[in-house]
């Protein structure tokens, strides 16, 4: 889960073979590891940077993240919703001409199921018929319900009804892979590869990512921008500098906003967003909620959020509909003496015999600091604080060897199962292990009632979380974006905090005096 634009990238790209009057809109990032292969990808800067080069059969619509038509320009479902026929664009190709099929999108979508990837995402598909079971080793690829009927029809049949599904698919992890890099993780030797989104890759490196506009893609004449120029840097008075001055479109991260010479581009609007601690259950210890529920009932979480700007109590974000959840703690007075109920009835008296816990973090942390504190005190531990920096971090949990870590997460489609589905059993997205067969109940429940039936059900499983205290939320995050919105039509604030580049259309009438604006590409 997961910014900022002005439109009109001011600076000349002196760089070999391009002419010096060429201008690109240009975005900042934070330094990233971007995983070219999208079966591999796992962050929000890669979200956004993947609208301009990947698409799947359904994108998200810009504004309210609806699914509209992709690569399949119309579907239909069954009667009983257990089906679902794809029609394809006709003569779509790959970047490099060759031809792109209902059959690529198949393959693609099996190399993310095959159990030796392991991809982080390829659990969202388990309400195909036969995925999970395939992705797990259970069953064969042939028992997979996906079918290539011919060129332009792709078939997929499913286990129930699956309310989210269509949202799911606009992800960027089930766009279709080249057949010549499905199964190559590390593209890194290669300056380009094919693709079939907007733009393509025109040369790139860990400071800066040029694309071009893709010819061959099936909607270019709609495509208004004619070149990305997308930067990585972490110095916030050279990024502000950059754009202050004009030479910076978009700033997605790395802002100081108190050097913003233009207010009107300040954009800050709600974020389907949400920080939190969990446990690992690794250990037989923290895998047992009696346990979890007693370590977090003597923390001072009122203190801790005070001083959030949007104080956190439910994974979930508030949303329109969507029942809020919480942790259920009694009165602060009241703390202590269930916590000590817990351990004793959990098998650790007083919380003797209770290991000292390893808290891992990106970086120095106040909420890391006061569980410390608070535990240590009371029990005489000696809790360990883990560093582990950004960019290695998120590889660093996927790994194990910590009891409590921290995350951000934005969701990666419109929809609350996007922060509950991650914790059933049998998740790719599961990096604690979490198992538990009431919550698994509650979810696969859920996707068989109506609209507002189908979020209770699914606050319940929420509740669960939060009880149990697998789940420990901290606050929700606003998405800012630095961006003169007067410059643009077709960038939006939105919940996922995802832009589709080629939606953006330079508003021409907008005159700044001096400068001549030229959308020309080389």
């Amino acid at each position: 889960m997961k910014r900022l634009v002005l439109i009109f990238s001011l600076t000349a790209l002196l760089i070999p073979g391009l002419a010096a009057d060429t201008y690109r809109f240009t975005v900042q990032f934070s330094p990233s590891r971007i995983s070219w292969n999208p079966h591999y990808a796992y962050t929000t800067t890669e979200a956004q940077i993947f609208t301009a080069i990947y698409e799947g059969l359904v994108a998200f619509h810009p504004a309210t993240l609806r699914p509209v038509p992709g690569a399949a320009e119309s579907w239909e479902f069954s009667e009983d919703n257990s089906r679902i026929t794809f029609n394809l664009r006709d003569n779509m190709t790959w970047s490099n001409g060759d031809r792109l099929t209902a059959q690529d999108f198949r393959d693609s979508w099996i190399a993310i199921l095959s159990p030796e990837i392991g991809a982080e995402y390829a659990s969202l598909l388990d309400d195909i018929v036969g995925a999970r079971e395939y992705r797990t080793g259970a069953a064969g690829v042939d028992e997979v319900g996906i079918e290539a009927i011919d060129d332009t029809t792709l078939i997929v049949s499913l286990k129930q009804p699956s309310p989210q599904f269509l949202s799911i698919l606009s992800h960027y992890s089930f766009a279709p892979v080249h057949r010549d890099f499905r199964k190559v993780q590390d593209w890194s030797a290669h300056r380009s590869v094919p693709v079939n989104g907007p733009y393509t890759i025109r040369a790139r490196s860990s400071e800066e990512i040029l694309l071009d506009k893709n010819p061959l893609y099936w909607d270019a004449d709609s495509v208004a921008v004619d070149g990305l120029r997308l930067l990585f840097s972490s110095d916030s008075d050279e990024i502000m500098h950059g754009f202050n001055r004009f030479e910076i479109d978009w700033i997605i991260s790395g802002m100081d906003t108190s050097q913003l010479a233009i207010p009107e581009a300040l954009n800050i609007a709600p974020l389907f967003s949400t920080t939190y601690y969990y446990f690992s259950n690794a250990s037989s210890v923290w895998s047992d909620p009696k346990v979890r529920r007693a370590m977090t009932l003597l923390v001072p979480w009122e203190e801790i959020r005070s001083n959030r700007l949007i104080p956190g109590t439910s994974l979930v974000p508030p949303i329109p509909n969507y029942p809020a959840a919480d942790a259920g703690f009694p009165p602060e007075e009241n703390r202590l003496e269930e916590a000590m109920n817990l351990l004793e009835e959990a098998g650790y008296p007083l919380g003797e015999g209770l290991p000292d816990p390893v808290i891992r973090v990106p970086s120095e942390d106040a909420v890391a600091a006061a569980m410390k504190t608070a535990w240590d005190e009371i029990f005489g531990m000696n809790v360990e604080i883990e560093v582990v920096e950004f960019p290695n971090y998120y590889d660093s949990v996927k790994t194990g060897g910590y009891d409590i870590a921290t995350l951000t997460w934005t969701g990666d489609y419109a929809d609350p199962h996007t922060f509950l589905g991650m914790w059933d059993s049998g998740s790719s997205l599961n990096e604690a292990g979490f198992s538990d067969a009431e919550y698994d109940s509650l979810l696969h429940e859920a996707a068989t009632l109506p609209f507002l039936q189908r979020f209770t059900k699914l606050r319940e499983a929420e509740d669960l979380l939060l009880h149990s205290c697998q789940v420990i939320p901290i606050e929700h995050f606003p998405a800012v974006n630095i961006i003169d919105r007067r410059f643009v039509e077709g960038w939006f604030p939105n919940a996922l905090d995802i832009h589709p580049f080629k939606n953006l259309v330079p508003r021409l009438g907008f005159d700044i005096p001096g400068v001549v604006m030229d959308w020309s590409a080389d």
